[in-house]
């Protein structure tokens, strides 16, 4: 009986999710959400982008919660708000352990990469990004972000590999103690991987939040002036990556950015 109750359970649940994600808007949202994962996100973790828990909230506000996502939920996401908050209550679900276990990897990666160089390229990856963000299309020599991002992750097993292969470092293979790596990497790098987490959270809470208030938001907010902030703020984020500059202030610029979104002549009149 107990395996029955569990496998109608498992089924049971299985159906809440095709239906979640069958919602309008769901598919596009998940998708804008964990595409940093593809590459991008991790090679901004390995070169150094989780500095601080500001800059990781900030991080998280324009990674995962940034305006590709404040604005399908806005303009795609036709559900109600219970419903709205349970797909992103879903993607969370996937979101939160991929930036603990992404963080996790790309620490115990850097040993093997070349960090100066890739936090160059990120730079220029974020600038790619940001230029996207402020034009809302990217001309058509600029490749998309899922091939800037299956890139980068070619880049980082290349790389792993030249420096596996030169002898730089060993191959720890299973049985050599893999448990014990895993457990060492994460009792010695908790800090960045909670970081992680909490940029990941800070970009589910932003999305959340449009959730709640919904599309009342595009009579009180210019969400332009949000994108420009975001696309502002992840160049500083490049430029904290590649050391040009040191403490920017990245969340400052965020939150200047929101309160210059705001149309105070709408609320105004009202």
């Amino acid at each position: 009986m107990s395996r029955l109750s569990a496998l109608s359970a498992t089924r049971g649940g299985l159906n809440t999710v095709r239906q979640l994600m069958a919602v309008s808007g769901a598919q596009a949202l998940a998708l804008v959400m964990l595409l940093p994962f593809a590459g991008i996100y991790p090679s901004m973790v390995a070169t150094g982008a989780l500095s601080s828990f500001s800059s990781s909230v900030a991080l998280g506000v324009v990674v995962f919660g940034g305006p590709a996502a404040v604005a399908i939920v806005l303009a795609e996401l036709t559900t109600n708000r219970t419903r709205g908050l349970q797909i992103v209550a879903l993607i969370g679900a996937v979101q939160l352990p991929a930036a603990a276990l992404t963080a996790t990897i790309a620490t115990a990666s850097r040993a093997v990469l070349w960090v100066d160089g890739f936090a160059v390229l990120t730079m220029i990856v974020l600038f790619v990004i940001a230029f996207e963000i402020v034009n809302n299309s990217t001309p058509q020599w600029v490749p998309s972000l899922l091939t800037i991002g299956l890139m980068l992750i070619c880049l980082l097993l290349l790389d792993a590999g030249v420096s596996v292969v030169s002898g730089e470092v060993t191959l720890l293979l299973p049985g050599d103690g893999v448990v014990d790596w895993v457990w060492t990497v994460v009792a010695t790098e908790r800090v960045l991987i909670l970081r992680s987490v909490v940029a990941s959270l800070a970009g589910l809470s932003v999305v959340a939040a449009t959730v709640v208030c919904g599309p009342g938001l595009l009579d009180y907010v210019i969400v332009q002036r949000f994108k420009n902030g975001c696309a502002i703020a992840l160049c500083l984020v490049g430029l904290e990556v590649a050391d040009i500059v040191t403490d920017a202030p990245t969340l400052t610029i965020i939150v200047v950015s929101l309160a210059l979104a705001v149309n105070r002549g709408e609320i105004g009149d009202e």
